[in-house]
């Protein structure tokens, strides 16, 4: 009875970790301006049962714009408009039906483009951020030859675990320069957390003007602007209702424009000199960086850190070959891998890589990564028209040999196999959200993953992997993608992911179980019994059956309701369908939620 009660438990927890992340629409930090796509977050995901809903987006008017012109604009009734419509603190609520075609959903508006706007202007200035440009002209195939242009707004409708709180709408804000999280839930009457949870954003992320945030309400949304200031309508420059400059007040602008760079130039060269001047006679305090200071950090800026590579060093040939005795037998601890010594008291792996181009190629990518679960490059040497790389050494070498020698094996305890699952999601969702380009690393598996003296997991096997291109209109199935892995911009989910997904769930089951990896649908059958009526039920068969899975050198010393968690998680990772495994973000939430 206790067994099933933990059983029970179990699935319980399961779907209240899962479900709550079906509700996250991930917050795109990047600007209306950026060219190229982002991951995800360009549209809102439809994870709604219902096709259509009603919610509300809001709108910034701009000075002497009306009513009339708004309702024009989202193509809704005027009168909808008058309860709703705060012009003197250039905050609108529009409401609209917001619909779920396909995978993404929308409100789709005309807009009467008189004036020959580019997809930037339209979906930047005029709609202030609401639609992404390149979502625009995918919409609109001949956007430049054509009067009426079908405008995609973003929206977003609850779901069960949303209407399970209590929320009944998501509203579409466009966030300006001057706003954070707190302002904009006074704005609302809901509390800060909420826009969080919704947008899948942490407690110390930042927020940027030119994006668009979902906010949660528990009936029809209320601006309270009394006690806001609401500085202007957008961070975004503006195009006049009444059309573009004439060229002559063009000129005048840029005339005055350059006198102002100008002055403010000169005023930066001076304040430079005063900074080189005044450090010859103080020292400087301590830099500290909260995250209060990159507040205002631009998604740009940050772009272009995430170019810059840190230094390795270039071994000679000489040097490698006396680190490792002549490239020993005695030296090996895998295959093309030595175990080499330098500078005496230092231990490293040197690996013997296949040709001079699959050791740039790692090269490029470990050289402008860096996270604690990704193996650290060291140096490389590439002489006598070879490629070998110089990596930092783990003590306890592979996860399959700490799972295949018996005495390791008896040393992974419960609890150290929890946070080795939880450092490779970690590492996986690095390179799969975190990185600019992001990876598929292609080569998962028990032998690519390095465990430390602290028995702390770190991927390795660098070989395969393939950054992740933006590319429109590229038929997946030609198989013209060979060096790189492309996503179509109307795509959700990247070709290449479930990939790294599916083989996270095989590493995840030879945690649990000490088996070695199997061929085909091997692992697949092993967890047949995890069936959801077998576990609901409590069936004594299928917890018997668990627990002859389960690695007997764990001696039952783990939590029984954790350990089906953990299957169940790696039975979803290796179905058939790449369309229903959770994504790297989905699993380290549920992993969050276990230890």
């Amino acid at each position: 009875m206790a067994n099933t009660f933990t059983l029970l438990l179990a699935l319980i927890l399961l779907i209240t970790i899962i479900q709550p992340m079906l509700s996250v629409q991930p917050y795109d930090q990047t600007l209306c301006t950026t060219p190229t796509p982002p991951l995800y977050g360009s549209t809102y995901t439809c994870n709604s049962i219902n096709k259509t809903c009603k919610t509300y987006v809001v709108y910034r008017p701009h000075v002497n714009q009306t009513v009339s012109y708004i309702a024009k604009l989202y193509n809704v009734n005027e009168s909808q408009l008058n309860s709703t419509s705060h012009l003197e603190y250039r905050e609108v609520l529009v409401p609209i039906v917001c619909s779920c075609p396909d995978s993404s959903s929308r409100v789709v508006v005309n807009y009467t483009n008189d004036n020959s706007y580019s997809d930037l202007d339209i979906a930047c200035q005029v709609y202030q951020g609401m639609v992404k440009p390149y979502v625009l002209a995918m919409q609109n195939a001949n956007l430049h030859e054509t009067v009426v242009v079908s405008v995609p707004i973003k929206c977003a409708c609850v779901n069960l675990s949303d209407e399970t709180i209590g929320t009944k709408y998501l509203v579409t804000y466009p966030v300006m320069e001057s706003d954070t999280v707190d302002v904009i839930a006074q704005k609302f009457g809901v509390t800060p957390g909420s826009i969080l949870e919704v947008n899948g954003l942490g407690p110390k992320e930042t927020i940027f003007g030119g994006t668009t945030l979902l906010v949660p309400t528990r009936g029809p949304p209320v601006l309270n602007l009394d006690h806001v200031v609401v500085t202007g309508p957008s961070s975004q420059d503006i195009i006049p209702v009444s059309g573009i400059m004439k060229p002559g007040m063009e000129n005048r602008f840029s005339f005055f424009l350059i006198i102002f760079a100008s002055i403010s130039l000169l005023g930066v060269v001076l304040f430079l000199i005063f900074l080189k001047w005044k450090c010859r006679y103080d020292e400087p305090p301590p830099l500290s960086v909260t995250g209060s200071d990159l507040k205002r950090v631009s998604p740009d800026f940050l772009d272009d850190m995430s170019k810059l590579k840190h230094s390795i060093t270039n071994f000679s040939f000489d040097e490698l070959k006396l680190a490792t005795h002549e490239f020993s037998v005695s030296s090996s601890i895998g295959k093309s891998v030595y175990r080499g010594l330098i500078s005496n008291d230092i231990f490293v792996a040197i690996e013997d890589m296949d040709s001079i181009e699959s050791g740039h190629h790692v090269v490029n990518i470990l050289t402008t990564i860096n996270h604690f679960n990704v193996v650290k490059l060291e140096g490389c040497c590439f002489e006598t028209n070879q490629a070998y790389l110089v990596f930092e050494f783990a003590e306890n070498g592979s996860l399959r040999d700490c799972l295949q020698d018996s005495n390791t094996r008896k040393q992974l305890t419960w609890e150290k196999r929890l946070k080795i699952a939880f450092d490779l999601a970690e590492g996986l969702h690095y390179i799969h959200h975190c990185t600019k380009p992001t990876y598929v690393h292609r080569n998962i598996s028990s032998e690519n993953v390095l465990i430390t003296e602290d028995w702390r997991a770190k991927i390795t096997g660098f070989k395969f992997a393939t950054p992740v291109v933006y590319i429109a209109g590229v038929d997946f199935d030609s198989g013209d993608w060979t060096d790189s892995l492309i996503i179509e911009k109307k795509d959700c989910l990247a070709p290449g992911y479930p990939v790294d997904v599916y083989a996270y769930g095989v590493v995840l089951l030879e945690l649990l179980s000490a088996k070695e990896a199997g061929i085909g649908r091997k692992w697949l059958d092993c967890v047949e019994f995890l069936a959801d009526g077998e576990v609901l039920g409590g069936s004594t068969e299928c917890l018997e059956k668990f627990k002859t899975f389960m690695d007997v050198d764990l001696e039952g010393e783990y939590g029984l309701g954790d350990a089906m968690c953990l299957a169940l998680l790696a039975k979803c990772c290796i179905q058939d369908d790449p369309q229903v495994r959770p994504t790297m973000n989905d699993v380290l939430k549920t992993l969050s939620r276990i230890l």
